[in-house]
């Protein structure tokens, strides 16, 4: 059952399949608000990320120039 994919199969099948993984990580993130073990915000966000590469570029560059003003 070992199939050679292109490269382009496995692209298109990751794009069906992206909608769970963001489906699934915005409910972990919703969790994670009321429970304080799971990072709620990190998932929302990667979520966020994943459906729409241009926003979670800007908010992952958000996150990074608060983290240097925060150390420096």
């Amino acid at each position: 059952m070992n199939e050679n994919k292109s490269l382009y199969d496995e692209m298109k099948e990751f794009q069906h399949e992206k909608k769970k993984y963001f489906i699934g990580l915005i409910i972990l993130g919703f969790l994670g608000l009321l429970l304080p073990i799971i990072p709620g915000l990190a998932l929302i966000g990667l979520g966020i990320a994943l459906i729409i590469p241009e926003t979670g570029a800007r908010l992952m560059q958000r996150v990074k120039d608060e983290i240097r003003s925060f150390v420096s």
